[in-house]
């Protein structure tokens, strides 16, 4: 540091500014960047802004979205559930008489899970974990079972109007050609309103799991295929 100002005062030792005229005796400090990222710029890398930012989005594409949970709150999983129910609830409508016909009806309901979880994968582009395809075949029996009971809502309204449950369901099994005690003990359950809804609760909860069990085994097998491949 110089002894003396440009106005000639005598300089202190460390002096900052000159006493006498007030002129800074230091250099002045570099100036600041307008942008903060090329001022948090590691030395001896050269990165301008835009490239700061193509960085940033680049890693943030590169990181893997989490998978949606499948539930009712997936509006993906409802769609491809609630499509695979109609296509379901048509094949199971088509008359199939005898254990062929029943067969058949348990092919349809395992199909429904798979095509559920197909319909879901080629959609979002997301495989499912056997897990994730099991809950996916459960809400597609769910959402089955929903259309199977207003549809026999209907039916039982209909039949209300047509002389009765009971009269339809006597001449049903009179037309299988049913033994005649047991049309008499069915008539007898059926003229006991606490009977006959113990009957229906349990008969209801028997159709549940028929149709939502196959359901998930077929999403568990689906998202176990496509994981393979």
């Amino acid at each position: 540091m110089a002894d003396f100002c440009s106005c000639g005062a005598q300089l202190p030792a460390d002096a900052r500014f000159c006493h006498r005229c007030g002129k800074p005796l230091f250099a002045d400090p570099p100036p600041e960047p307008d942008d903060p990222a090329e001022f948090q710029r590691p030395p001896g890398i050269e990165h301008s802004a835009a490239d700061l930012r193509a960085m940033a989005a680049a890693s943030a594409a590169a990181t893997p979205a989490t998978p949606a949970a499948i539930d009712f709150h997936n509006a993906n999983a409802v769609r491809a559930g609630f499509f695979t129910a109609i296509i379901i609830w048509i094949l199971m409508i088509i008359p199939l008489g005898g254990l062929a016909g029943i067969f058949l009806k348990l092919l349809v309901l395992l199909g429904g899970g798979f095509l559920a979880v197909l319909f879901y994968s080629r959609r979002t582009g997301q495989l499912l974990t056997v897990a994730a395809g099991a809950r996916l075949g459960w809400i597609t029996g769910v959402l089955f079972y929903v259309i199977w009971m207003l549809f026999f809502t209907v039916t039982i309204l209909v039949l209300q109007d047509q002389g009765g449950l009971l009269e339809a369901y006597k001449k049903q099994l009179q037309d299988s050609n049913a033994p005649a005690a047991a049309i008499k003990q069915i008539t007898e359950i059926m003229q006991s309103p606490e009977v006959f809804g113990a009957v229906m609760v349990l008969m209801l909860g028997v159709m549940f799991v028929a149709f939502t069990l196959p359901m998930i085994l077929g999403g568990a097998v689906a998202a176990k295929a496509l994981e393979r491949e």
